[in-house]
Formats: structure tokens, C-alpha cells, sequence
């Protein structure tokens, strides 16, 4: 039996699309395949690690961390996506409204939402000794804490934002958005499903037209070895400085 995951952020919403996924991987390939769902970033990421998942739908950190770890492979991303984020708060209308200590709530640490949330923070000039971090464990649980206006400002996956209710946006204030346009999710096999490397990519890659839309993609295409080693040399560099922190 092959065991099949998504990123936690994917698991909360068009989860009959996901159980879909692996139907139609289940017949493309020929095995068994069951869809598992996982609730935060922890729980989804020990289960890979420890080898319960074979096949995941993972965000960038994670993908490469895999990768680094336990010799993952990357195969696919999706067509025209890339991960964005939104640093929103319901309180301030500008950075410059800002005043110390910054209380912000991020969904994890290990993410590359947070890495960019950073680095929009420091391109505002925002000094992060004077910020307080916590982390929710989900993009929608940040917006939550924001909305309630427990935290100052807030890291959101753009994409999340993006398909929150009318309500929810004309609550929250904008204060920046990345617009790097690089970086990825991606579909991710176990070593152990090297030998269905092909079938699998092919699988992926011909999705069909309702297939798609159930789980909000227009395609999956292909990863190159550039993207794989830009996005790579990133990750590692942070969780570098991660390993550093806590040393």
C-alpha cells in the first residue's frame, strides 16, 4: 500500500479533492493508495520522517528538508503557483503604526512563509529584537488570532488570505506582500517508490480538468534542477541559521 499526505495548510480545505487524488493515483498506477490528512505542520512532518507517508504534497521548507533527510525526490509543482505572503494585521494600516514590543503570531517557525515574513519585516527596516513571536500552527489560526487582535501583525500564506470570506479581508489590513515568484509546493515520492518514479510523475502531471479544479490547480508540471538547488541553497541557509539560534 502506497500512503499519501498533503501539506496541513491543503488538508483543511478541498479535502474530497485530495481523496480524489489518490483515487485516481490508485488506478493510474495500478496499487493501492491511501490518502492520510494531518492537522499541523508537526504531526505531518514526523509521520514522513518516520516513514508513514510515501507520497506528499509538501511546501517548500519541507520538500527540501525531506529531500536533505530521508532522500525524498521532487517531482512535481504545481503550474503557474508560487507561495506568497501577507503580512496582515487588523489593528495597523502601516508598519510605521507600529509599536514596540511587535507582537506577531506565525504558523510555524520551519516555514518558508515565516523566512519571508522576516524578510519583508527587515526590508521595512523593522528592528526583529523588538518583535515577539508565537506560532498557531496553521495559516487559518493566524488569521484568527489577528482578527481577535491578540497579536499585532500576522504571516499568511498569500493563498490562504486569498480564499478567506469578503468578511474576513475587509477585516484585516495589508501591511506587505512578497512578490518573489520562485518558490513552490511540491509532489514528493519516497525513495522506496523510485522504481514508480515515471508512472507517478506521468499521473501527476495529466490531472485531469475536474481533478484540477476540485483541488484549486490549473496543472503540475516538471521541477528543474535549478529551481530544485535555488530553492535548496534558500531553505538550507535558514534552517542554518535555525541550527545556529538554538545552539
Amino acid at each position: 500500500m502506497i500512503r499519501f499526505s498533503v501539506d496541513p495548510n491543503y488538508a483543511g480545505k478541498n479535502l474530497p479533492g485530495w481523496f480524489m487524488v489518490a483515487s485516481y493515483l490508485q488506478k493510474s498506477i495500478g496499487q493501492r493508495v491511501k490518502f492520510i490528512p494531518y492537522k499541523d505542520f508537526d504531526e505531518a512532518r514526523n509521520a514522513v520522517l518516520s516513514g508513514e507517508i510515501d507520497i506528499v504534497y509538501a511546501n517548500p521548507f519541507d520538500w527540501v528538508f525531506f529531500m536533505n533527510e530521508i532522500g525524498f525526490l521532487p517531482i512535481a509543482r504545481p503550474r503557474n503557483h508560487f507561495d506568497e505572503v501577507i503580512v496582515c494585521s487588523k489593528k495597523y494600516k502601516s508598519y510605521l503604526e507600529l509599536t514596540k514590543p511587535i507582537n506577531i503570531i506565525s504558523a510555524h517557525k520551519k516555514t518558508f512563509v515565516h523566512m519571508v515574513g522576516l524578510f519583508l519585516l527587515e526590508k521595512a527596516e523593522i528592528d526583529l529584537d523588538s518583535c515577539k513571536f508565537n506560532f498557531s500552527g496553521s495559516y487559518q489560526s493566524v488569521i484568527k488570532n489577528v482578527l481577535q487582535s491578540e497579536y499585532d501583525i500576522g504571516f499568511v500564506l498569500s493563498e490562504v488570505y486569498e480564499k478567506s470570506s469578503v468578511i474576513i479581508k475587509n477585516q484585516l489590513n495589508i501591511l506587505d506582500v512578497s512578490n518573489d515568484g520562485f518558490v513552490f509546493h511540491a509532489f514528493c515520492i519516497s525513495p522506496r517508490l523510485i522504481e514508480l518514479q515515471k508512472s507517478i510523475t506521468e499521473s501527476i502531471l495529466n490531472f485531469n480538468s475536474k481533478l484540477l479544479d476540485d483541488i484549486g490547480f490549473e496543472g503540475f508540471e516538471t521541477i528543474s534542477e535549478d529551481e530544485i538547488f535555488t530553492i535548496s541553497s534558500l531553505a538550507n541557509e535558514y534552517i542554518g541559521s535555525l541550527n545556529r539560534e538554538a545552539s
